[in-house]
């Protein structure tokens, strides 16, 4: 390599470029096939019931700024989720620029530290929750503006200039004020610019590490103040109502019994750090990549190999192997007992982190990588990276180094690219979901508590569903109307007792009726939509949920078949898939529960003329029952014999068709009809 080329390979905006680019190439693909997850879905409901400024007193009992900003911020973009993801990656990309530079000014050598740092924020596996746009806008700004924070504190002590230093050490006092308000865990971060400040005095002097305490002292004092104004605040003068946010709250259970608190929280502090420097870096990548179909993985492998090869190609041209001969470099010097720059990251970083994890478990939280837990480790996410850093950097060998960070980096991108992949067929599933209630159920009546099941994925809030049922028949009504539960043991049992149970979202408070119940399933991702019926009902062969357990209390009648239809807003819920056999079925089923046998089996030929057909045995059920009662026992009896082919789906059916004969108002011809499919399912 030529001395020019190498130069530029050193230099920092060219380092800041290859950052930008590993952002871009890992997570622009796919960028707009991401929609709505989680708090996304009660973000939205609010804003588009009761307008944006709704989400500044949705957040006002525990982050009031943060309602400010998605305001502000939903007033710009709309719904659309696309503009806030590119925000987000914006944040994220800006952030490891910022972090890589503060790393730079201190640590001139080795270039390549530097830019791994920056590099692998980026890619950080622990946190998977570059996926969601609105919900979490919150954190990425705040991580934009305490890394910023960090660079400026830094940058002041080259600046000559004291009136240019006072500005940038407000400036960057400032920054890290409005993180801790968008995220008041992120005050651990401090420590993270203690340790920083610490390192870039040491490293200008003279002096060993351990002796430049007292001047890294001197230096974050205009930061402490600010944290320290942050800290009374949020303990003393905000009111926080939710649990880990209220202070006070906090302080109390300690007093009450510090031994035990104490221990309790040593407990989890050690538990959640070896988490986050060990398991961010393994638990997510075995999670993510373990049992993956070969077509994700290779996909995933494919669109990996760009920001890989980036930083491949960067550790390549940054570092330099030592010849044996060659003189000892000028910062590792041995004279003065210099500590090594490998042992300041690491003491660096697991400094910060013990501070940044510790805050988390005082309020009450932990780092868990499943679901959306994996947030917490995401402030603490550069300390991980030091460590990381630093500990590879004392092995001996540059070839060993460039393989141990080459597959960490592999397997940090692979599952990166394997979660959005997830996360936007989750987005098309629930899209197909969401589009075949609404051929199904022109309208719901008010009052109804849906409960549902989808395959494609599991809702953790009870927002999750009411929010999208709301978006599509009760659009901008400022209070749910139609009502939704998780599929749980508590709303098993509500419905079991027809119970009424009060429930309160931060500032929205209903009451759901579970003797009004609409039970929906979609057992598996090539099912079609399916009402229960808790007269009569029957249930896919292929249905693992416990929608079994409330389909008593379903009633159909819950769907209103007459007047104009409510169509989901493509902005909400993208395009309307294909009219193919699940929207056939969804008019079998309304034609169905209207008892018009000859509009269903209609409905039945022209789909099957068209070439379409089930996946899910138990959706012939329709097809044969209207063949059946309409005479046609020979075209219903190759469909007859699908639902004889799994055991218990033939069990059910002939229980179906015996208690038909009891519930159905039938015609001679359709009563003969109703006993030939008895007689076939039921006798052997």
């Amino acid at each position: 390599m030529t001395v020019r080329l190498r130069n530029v390979f050193l230099s920092r905006w060219f380092s800041a470029i290859l950052i930008a680019l590993i952002g871009l190439s890992l997570y622009l693909p796919n960028l707009n096939e991401l929609g709505y997850y989680r708090d996304d879905w009660n973000n939205i409901f609010n804003a588009d019931s009761r307008g944006a400024d709704m989400l500044v007193e949705h957040y006002a009992s525990d982050r009031p700024a943060d309602g400010y900003l998605l305001a502000a911020a939903y007033k710009v973009f709309g719904p659309d989720p696309t503009p806030y993801l590119a925000m987000n990656l914006g944040c994220r990309i800006l952030s490891a620029i910022f972090f890589m530079l503060s790393c730079a000014r201190i640590w001139r050598f080795p270039p390549f530290a530097a830019f791994a740092a920056g590099a692998l924020f980026i890619v950080f596996p622990g946190y998977l929750r570059q996926v969601d746009g609105i919900s979490y806008l919150p954190h990425q700004v705040a991580m934009l503006a305490f890394s910023a924070s960090i660079f400026l504190s830094i940058r002041a002590f080259d600046i000559g200039r004291i009136t240019v230093r006072v500005v940038m050490i407000l400036a960057a006092a400032v920054l890290s004020i409005v993180s801790m308000f968008l995220m008041e865990y992120y005050l651990g971060m401090e420590a993270l610019r203690f340790g920083l400040i610490w390192a870039y005095g040491a490293n200008r002097t003279d002096r060993t590490f351990s002796a430049g305490f007292r001047r890294a002292i001197f230096g974050f004092l205009p930061y402490l103040g600010g944290a320290v104004l942050f800290f009374v605040w949020r303990s003393f003068v905000f009111e926080a109502t939710r649990s880990g946010t209220d202070l006070g709250a906090i302080f109390d259970q300690f007093q009450a019994a510090p031994k035990y608190v104490g221990a309790t929280w040593f407990q989890k502090l050690t538990l959640n750090l070896f988490k986050l420097l060990a398991g961010s870096w393994t638990v997510p990548p075995y999670n993510g990549l373990n049992g993956i179909n070969v077509r994700v993985f290779f996909r995933a492998f494919a669109e990996g190999l760009l920001p890989l090869g980036i930083f491949c190609a960067a550790f390549l041209g940054m570092t330099r192997e030592r010849n044996a001969g060659s003189p000892a470099r000028p910062t590792e010097r041995p004279e003065r007992k210099k500590t090594r720059w490998q042992l300041q990251w690491i003491w660096i970083g697991a400094f910060s982190a013990s501070v940044e994890v510790f805050l988390l478990i005082v309020a009450t939280r932990e780092i868990t990588f499943s679901s959306s837990l994996d947030r917490f480790t995401y402030h603490a996410a550069f300390s991980a990276v030091l460590v990381l850093i630093g500990f590879i950097a004392l092995i001996e060998g540059r070839m060993v180094k460039f393989a141990l960070l080459s597959a960490i980096v592999l397997g940090a991108v692979l599952t990166q690219r394997v979660n959005i992949h997830r996360y936007a067929a989750q987005t098309r599933a629930e899209t197909d979901f969401w589009w075949q209630l609404s051929w199904r159920a022109p309208d719901i009546r008010n009052g109804t508590t849906v409960l549902l099941h989808n395959s494609a994925y599991s809702p953790e809030e009870d927002y999750e569903n009411f929010s999208p049922l709301h978006l599509i028949y009760r659009r901008r009504a400022g209070s749910p109307i139609v009502f939704s539960d998780l599929l749980n043991n508590d709303s098993i049992r509500n419905a079991r007792m027809g119970a009424l149970q009060k429930r309160t979202v931060r500032k929205i408070s209903f009451i759901r009726d579970f003797s009004k119940v609409l039970a929906v399933t979609k057992p598996t991702e090539k099912s079609c939509l399916q009402v229960v019926d808790g007269r009569n009902p029957i249930y896919s062969p292929f249905d693992y949920s416990r929608i079994d357990e409330v389909g008593f209390a379903s009633d159909p009648d819950r769907i209103v078949l007459e007047g104009a239809a409510h169509v989901p807003d493509t902005r909400f819920f993208g395009p309307e898939p294909a009219r193919e056999w699940c929207y056939s079925y969804a008019l079998m089923g309304a034609a169905q529960q209207r008892h018009a046998w000859a509009d269903v089996a209609a409905i039945a030929d022209e789909a099957i003329d068209a070439g379409y057909h089930a996946e899910d045995p138990v959706e012939w059920l329709p097809v044969v029952q209207s063949f059946a009662y309409l005479g046609r026992e020979d075209d219903a009896r190759g469909y007859l014999a699908i639902l004889k082919s799994d055991p218990y789906l033939r069990f059910q059916s002939c229980q179906y068709f015996r208690r038909a004969a009891e519930l159905l108002t039938l015609t001679e011809s359709e009563a003969a009809g109703n006993r030939w499919l008895s007689i076939e399912l039921c006798e052997d």
